[in-house]
């Protein structure tokens, strides 16, 4: 019996009644190669993209989420996931440094701890740190003691390897509750998610992250990235031209995010 795409979505959204997502949906096809991925217990640092939006259950608490920044002007941010990666990072950073631009970088605490002089590089070239967890699991499968200490760990060893308190958040997998929001935001963080994803953890080929990026990419894009392989350092530097050279400005999600 054939279901037609509507169909499947509202059964989605019956099946996953407590998880919020923010908006700026992504098409239904990523759901089935992101779903098999994280069939079971996840792969260790295995990234993820955005599920298609779904509505609160009435007992959950709507969750306030930044998908996108204002459109006026010409500002967008690039993001990165799951770093410091050595190898990775640094060529990352080379880049924009040529350049002069700058992003925002979602890191786990424990690479940090385990790469604090590249966290430190980050942040003395102008780029902001973010918090996304600090083993990377899915939030959703964690009590809420558990959230709390994976969330306030990272902020810990930001604070004391970097001197610096996070301000935005990222769950891994993008897998987050309403009743989750409260750990996050009295720490002070905004949960961000992102509009554009060219799905580089998955290696698609350095063409593929590079014509995603650089199609879909407007004014108060975010896009999801991460510094995590050689593909999307082998791309960064043809996205940083071709998006300058469509007008556009790689900036940290702070800056976009100012009116």
């Amino acid at each position: 019996m054939s279901v037609t795409r509507g169909e499947f979505l509202r059964s989605l959204g019956k099946s996953l009644p407590g998880l919020v997502l923010g908006s700026g949906a992504v098409v239904a096809q990523k759901l089935f190669s992101k779903m098999a991925a994280v069939s079971g217990e996840p792969p260790a640092l295995a990234p993820r993209s955005p599920l298609p939006e779904a509505q609160p259950s009435r007992a959950t608490a709507t969750v306030e989420t930044i998908s996108s920044g204002p459109a006026a002007g010409n500002r967008v941010a690039l993001t990165f996931d799951d770093g410091p990666t050595p190898g990775v990072t640094d060529r990352i950073l080379d880049e924009f440094r040529q350049r002069g631009l700058h992003a925002t970088f979602f890191m786990i605490g424990q690479r940090i701890a385990a790469e604090p002089d590249l966290a430190r590089r980050v942040l003395a070239e102008g780029h902001e740190i973010g918090n996304h967890t600090y083993t990377h699991p899915k939030l959703t499968d964690l009590p809420p003691a558990k959230v709390e200490e994976e969330v306030q760990k990272t902020q810990d060893i930001a604070a004391e390897l970097l001197g610096l308190t996070p301000r935005w958040f990222r769950p891994p997998y993008f897998a987050f509750r309403g009743n989750l929001a409260p750990i996050v935001q009295s720490r002070g963080l905004r949960i961000v998610h992102g509009s554009v994803d060219p799905a580089d953890w998955s290696q698609p080929g350095e063409e593929h992250i590079l014509n995603v990026v650089t199609r879909e990419c407007k004014a108060g894009s975010i896009v999801i990235c991460h510094d995590l392989n050689a593909q999307t350092a082998n791309a960064i530097g043809r996205i940083l031209d071709a998006l300058m050279q469509a007008g556009l400005t790689p900036v940290t999600l702070s800056n976009l995010m100012v009116s």
